[in-house]
């Protein structure tokens, strides 16, 4: 066994969601959201190499040495999935592993909210999930597409960097295409995507304004399209995707926002109240008629207030969820407070 399969084992064993390895520390796990040394002697700097090399390619070693970082998926005995990102720091090489498990989980086994089975099951438009990185987009995202296959006939192409759950088809036909390595970047990918027959696409990510662009235009052309972004709440997230283009186009993109978005997801992950369990709480944002009209005559600050009354629609606050969860006695009443006021008030 390579000594680096005995890091992935013991994070396994504790069920970490990642694995940090830096010369200068020792091996370090994230479990329950939260950072745990192993009890080992830290890494000594000539010793990374060894760990990492083993792990790659030529193609992903020669990546390395000319963009001096490397991310690829590795998977791990047809148990997991590895996300792996290799890099350098402080002149020696440092490695970040996300473990993903090869079973796609559903939206009942992640408590996902229920409407996010009728929005997978939406002919065409955008839905976004959004929230700090580690917060389970990628989770949710599967999730929806996998309520989808079991579901229905339909095309679905995901574009991701790297790919992360590999969908098997039931009821679907899926392609599934990893920025770097089968296309050259989301642009391109998105548009030789419209090409290809698609009924739902999955954009790992809107990272840029050429990106997004294309999203909207492939939602409005009668696609299902479901991607991320970084944003907590819906009123940022709509904001957001306004924002990134220049002032003289905002009315246009309102227009298209206030027509193609289905809604969002807006998500966080908090220490649970039981030992490595993190909980997920959310704010749910299906849109309405009166939504809609906020956004295209520039009121997204009332969206909150809206959002409030649409309750017997689905909708979900973000305070709303958090209260419940305290009130469940899930989480901390201490770390809810602070949440609470940090980003919800």
């Amino acid at each position: 066994m390579l000594r680096i399969h005995r890091y992935f084992e013991t994070a396994i064993t504790r069920q970490a969601s990642d694995l940090h390895l830096k010369a200068g520390s020792p091996p370090t796990l994230r479990v329950g959201g939260r950072l745990l040394p192993l009890p080992e002697e830290p890494l000594a700097h000539q010793e990374m190499p060894t760990l990492f090399l083993p792990l790659m390619d030529v193609r992903q070693q020669e990546g390395l040495r000319t963009r001096l970082e490397a991310n690829f998926m590795l998977n791990y005995q047809n148990r997991w999935r590895i996300r792996v990102c290799i890099f350098r720091q402080r002149g020696c090489l440092s490695g970040a592993f996300r473990f993903i498990p090869t079973k796609v989980p559903s939206i009942d086994q992640l408590k996902l909210p229920v409407r996010l089975k009728e929005m997978a099951m939406r002919p065409r438009g955008l839905f976004l999930v959004t929230g700090p990185a580690n917060s389970g987009k990628s989770h949710t995202l599967a999730a929806m597409v996998h309520e989808i296959n079991k579901s229905t006939p339909r095309h679905v192409i995901t574009i991701e960097d790297p790919i992360e759950f590999v969908h098997k088809p039931r009821r679907s036909l899926f392609t599934q295409r990893e920025i770097g390595l089968m296309t050259k970047d989301y642009q391109s990918a998105l548009m030789y995507a419209l090409r290809e027959d698609p009924d739902v696409i999955l954009v790992g990510e809107m990272r840029d304004i050429s990106t997004i662009e294309m999203v909207l235009t492939a939602a409005e052309t009668g696609h299902l399209v479901l991607s991320t972004l970084h944003t907590v709440g819906a009123v940022q997230t709509v904001d957001r995707i306004i924002n990134v283009f220049p002032g003289h186009r905002h009315e246009e993109i309102r227009t298209q926002v206030s027509l193609s978005l289905l809604g969002t997801i807006s998500q966080v992950l908090l220490p649970g109240r039981e030992k490595n369990q993190r909980v997920m709480a959310y704010e749910l944002m299906i849109l309405n008629p009166a939504m809609r009209n906020l956004i295209r005559e520039k009121k997204t600050n009332q969206l909150k207030s809206t959002l409030m009354l649409a309750r017997k629609e689905g909708c979900v606050t973000l305070k709303d969820n958090l209260t419940e969860l305290l009130r469940d006695e899930r989480v901390d009443a201490k770390l809810v407070n602070a949440l609470m006021k940090e980003i919800v008030e």
